[in-house]
């Protein structure tokens, strides 16, 4: 009978984090914050970004999550993630993360 193989995970850890009130941008991105409200119909959604990386000092940014928040009942409506930096998200990135969102 073959042995299970322990598979161990890197911790993770928030490199980088930063908020985007309702009207206002990303001061590292001219468009991203505004682009994710207009894609959602909403210009009153907080957006808290984070950029994730595992612990090891050579670890590139594995990817950048938007969290998504209701301004009026604060609950989290959606996270986006790329697979980038924060400062190279592009548009395609952007539709492809709302693409991978609705079909979870």
């Amino acid at each position: 009978m073959k042995r299970f193989v322990e598979v161990t995970t890197i911790p993770v850890h928030s490199e980088y984090q930063d908020e985007s009130e309702p009207g206002t941008e990303f001061p590292f991105h001219p468009w991203l914050a505004s682009k994710i409200r207009e894609k959602l119909g909403r210009e009153d959604l907080l957006l808290k970004l984070s950029e994730i990386r595992c612990e090891e000092v050579a670890c590139p940014v594995m990817e950048t999550r938007i969290e998504v928040i209701d301004t009026t009942s604060g609950e989290t409506a959606s996270i986006l993630r790329f697979g980038r930096k924060k400062e190279q998200i592009n548009k395609l990135d952007l539709q492809l993360s709302f693409q991978k969102m609705q079909n979870l």
